[in-house]
């Protein structure tokens, strides 16, 4: 390129700044908007890629049929206790197994070494126990120490970040003593490993020694316990030895199910290896990580990230377009100078290639500027490190070239066929005219784009606001739920605690309770129905509470009666779907009734009935339930208190449940707060839609007023005569607007049948949905319409003002 091309483009686009910028900052906000998608997508692709033998790592996971149906009952990720030994013993080809069992939130006690005062933490998650044998499949660094200890009681590893949190650097921490819960169980660390990445589904913070869960709960491993539930918050996962086949393994696989795994009468159980690249975006089953996008949300995102680039080009089109008319005397003097069309198109591509250049930077100068409300929105760790990430690059410079040959051919083609005599006798207003019917094509694509994702941003809003306003079936307003401590002599002075909390000025009821309606990990089981012998074939939810549980969430009794005080299982509540499920007509028809959870050696009575109330999400269907009474089960005292005056209350509370357990970490838990977490995904979702449907109707706009930009050129004459003749203002401006308001109809018609074919698919995703409704499609076309007029508004405005004589003097 020559100093005389970069003068003469630079020279134009500052002749016309309004235009240029336009031009290049719709193109920027299209290619900044595609960039940070492509970041998502890349990372939500790049899960476990820093595992060195990725290829060869598995998880085995768990389904469940029906006998009688072939439907799914259960599919899980979770193992049986004796699962990780007999893999041992029947899988001589597997080169590494481990097990995994996580510990959810954690309290952690730092014991003072004699100066200071003990050190306390609450760990939100990232807690396991774990088999030695882990740290040799996962590609784990260790900074001091190692993990071989593990096969000791008592062990653990941590990460570099909590050894500087709990000892203040690494090498500290080596043969310190951490302690877990109240029960205070004391792990010397052994080891300490860098931080893994955040694109791992398995992010151990913390890894504590499988022979000290062993110790701290042996029931888990009694014979009866060792292959009796696949619902254990525990996972196993399998390297395969270098050459072997995973196709020959789940074969073999196949038979060792059934050698271990009975069936039931009604239900035969599947195991499978997942490969550990796969099992971030299977939605499946369940995993460590942050819940991560679908891959039809991938999918989703993509697309949107390919239109938003469309719409910019077709932006730039239109805006290149609409000023070709303030060029034609130049190209007509490059042509009388010898200039061919072959050079003439070289020229303006280039021009555009220059452009998408300054635009491409302006994007990723958009992009940095944005990226870190992005990684807070999506709670993400994207990054726009070229040097670590080099696709990047390569993503830039294909968006570039496609943006350049999208953009920039159509004007080249029409800039460089103006014939000279047309452009200095003014006449190629009449020769472009002719591409304006595309040019109007183009627009109402912009439309149906930007109409699909105002239809989409419409439907996910609702359906949260429905997720928000529906009716749960209990109370989560003004509940507040305390974690409490395990071991037994403070367990002792859970009932003193409850009474005492109960005369807290603005508490009006209590419940001890091994979780809320909400539970983060139901307790779900097989059961055995009054004179029956074998299980059922699908399984019972199980909430264990105490008598207040019902009145404290406002749950409501429909038949019999509540729970008598007990400490053990002595009764049970079962809800209405229960009743539905065994197909009785009454809820009085089970009272009296017994049941069993299939781990249990005997029988309970059914002493009422509740009405159903969702303990699941919206997207998911209602699980039949059951309530009844063990005290060491209970893990949370539930506290409802008045909404006025909460803070003070708050402050009570605190204080009361301090003064019982000084050395507990205190950490409440609003159970509203609890319940919006249910939806994270879909609030993601929407908020992703409302980003970037904004952002195509932003751009769209630009290009409606290229269109009419162009319009009014072209009209010039049409104008002065009208306003010669008597015609309004408002008639002129109507003159402009009309034309357009049919274009968005021609888009919204388009658009509408497309939006709600995929939103219903969508919808149906959820167990509980709305329907999408006339409603939202006339909110659609009414904002597009009077989003046009107002882009549109301005330009007709001014070309209504032109003093006729000057429009005309040129006749």
């Amino acid at each position: 390129m020559s100093t005389n091309f970069f003068t003469t483009t630079f020279r134009f686009l500052w002749k016309r700044k309004g235009f240029s910028f336009l031009n290049i900052f719709g193109l920027a906000i299209g290619i900044a908007a595609s960039l940070m998608l492509f970041l998502i997508i890349r990372h939500e692709l790049s899960y476990e890629d820093f595992q060195e033998n990725k290829d060869r790592l598995y998880r085995v996971t768990a389904s469940q049929y029906s006998k009688s149906n072939n439907e799914v009952s259960l599919r899980t990720a979770g193992i049986a206790m004796a699962l990780p030994e007999a893999l041992r013993l029947d899988f001589p080809q597997l080169e590494n197994i481990g097990a995994l069992w996580q510990i959810g939130s954690a309290q952690v006690y730092i014991p003072s070494e004699g100066i200071g005062e003990e050190k306390k933490f609450k760990e939100p998650g990232g807690m396991f126990w774990a088999e030695a044998g882990i740290f040799d499949m996962l590609s784990v660094k260790f900074i001091a120490g190692n993990a071989k200890a593990l096969t000791e009681p008592n062990k653990a590893v941590i990460t570099e970040s909590l050894a500087r949190k709990y000892f203040d650097n690494a090498s500290n921490a080596i043969g310190k003593t951490v302690q877990l819960w109240s029960f205070r169980i004391p792990l010397q660390v052994v080891g300490v490993y860098q931080d893994l990445p955040s694109n791992t589904d398995i992010p151990i913070h913390f890894a504590g020694s499988f022979p000290t869960l062993k110790n701290a709960a042996p029931g888990l491993y009694s014979p009866e316990n060792l292959w009796s539930s696949l619902r254990r918050p525990a996972e196993c996962f399998v390297m395969a030895r270098e050459g072997h086949q995973i196709v020959a393994l789940q074969s073999q696989l196949n038979t060792f199910t059934k050698k271990y795994l009975k069936d039931t009468k009604d239900l035969r159980t599947e195991l499978n290896f997942q490969p550990l690249a796969s099992m971030h975006l299977d939605k499946s089953f369940e995993t460590y990580g942050e819940n991560g996008l679908s891959k039809r949300e991938l999918w989703s995102l993509s697309l949107i990230g390919v239109f938003l680039l469309l719409v910019a080009c077709i932006n730039f089109i239109n805006l290149t377009t609409a000023q070709s008319v303030n060029r034609a005397k130049e190209i007509g003097v490059r042509k009388v100078l010898g200039g061919n069309r072959k050079q003439l198109m070289q020229q303006f591509l280039q021009e555009t290639a220059l452009i998408t250049f300054i635009a491409v930077v302006l994007g990723c100068i958009l992009t940095w500027i944005f990226l870190p409300m992005m990684n807070t929105l999506m709670n993400k760790d994207l990054s726009l490190n070229f040097a670590q990430y080099p696709e990047i690059l390569v993503y830039l410079f294909i968006t570039a070239t496609v943006v350049t040959l999208l953009a920039g051919i159509y004007p080249a083609l029409v800039l460089s066929g103006f014939k000279p005599m047309m452009a200095f006798r003014s006449k190629t207003a009449a020769t472009l005219s002719k591409g304006i019917s595309l040019r109007r094509g183009l627009v109402v694509f912009q439309f149906v784009i930007a109409q699909l994702l105002i239809i989409g941003t419409f439907v996910v809003v609702k359906q949260m606001n429905y997720f928000r306003n529906q009716p749960m079936g209990f109370d989560k307003e003004g509940i507040v739920l305390i974690n409490l401590p395990s071991d037994s002599t403070l367990k002792a002075r859970y009932p003193a605690l409850k009474a005492q909390m109960l005369q807290v000025s603005g508490v009006t009821n209590a419940s001890l309770c091994m979780d809320a309606p909400t539970s983060e990990w139901p307790y779900t089981s097989g059961f055995v129905f009054d004179n029956d012998v074998e299980e059922k074939g699908y399984d019972i939810g199980c909430q264990l509470a105490d008598t207040s549980y019902l009145s404290t969430f406002g749950i409501q009794l429909i038949a019999g009666r509540t729970l008598f005080q007990s400490d053990t299982l002595k009764e049970a509540l079962v809800n209405e779907l229960f009743v539905k499920k065994l197909g009785f007509k009454s809820p009085q028809d089970v009272i009296g009734k017994m049941i069993a959870l299939s781990n249990w050696n005997r029988k309970i009575p059914i002493v009422g009935v509740i009405k159903d109330y969702n303990n699941k999400p919206f997207r998911d269907e209602l699980t039949p339930l059951m309530i009844t009474t063990e005290y060491n089960t209970y893990e949370w005292i539930a506290v409802r208190m008045r909404t006025d005056g909460m803070n003070a209350t708050m402050e009570g509370v605190s204080k009361l449940f301090t003064s019982f357990y000084p050395t507990y970490l205190y950490d409440p838990v609003f159970l509203d707060e609890r319940v919006e977490r249910f939806y994270h995904n879909e609030a993601l979702t929407a908020q992703l839609f409302k980003i970037f449907s904004f952002l195509a109707i932003l751009i769209s706009c630009f290009g409606l007023y290229g269109l009419v930009s162009f319009m009014a050129v072209q009209k010039t004459k049409e104008v002065g005569i009208r306003k010669v003749l008597g015609a309004s203002l408002t008639n002129i401006v109507y003159m402009f607007s009309k034309e357009f308001t049919f274009l968005v109809i021609i888009a919204f018609i388009v658009a509408a049948p497309i939006a709600y074919y995929f939103m219903n698919n969508w919808l149906a995703g959820f167990h509980y949905h709305i329907s999408i409704g006339a409603g939202v499609f006339i909110l659609t076309i009414l904002s597009s319409i009077v989003i046009a007029w107002l882009t549109v508004s301005y330009k007709a405005l001014k070309g209504a003002l032109v003093n006729p004589v000057k429009s005309l003097k040129t006749e």
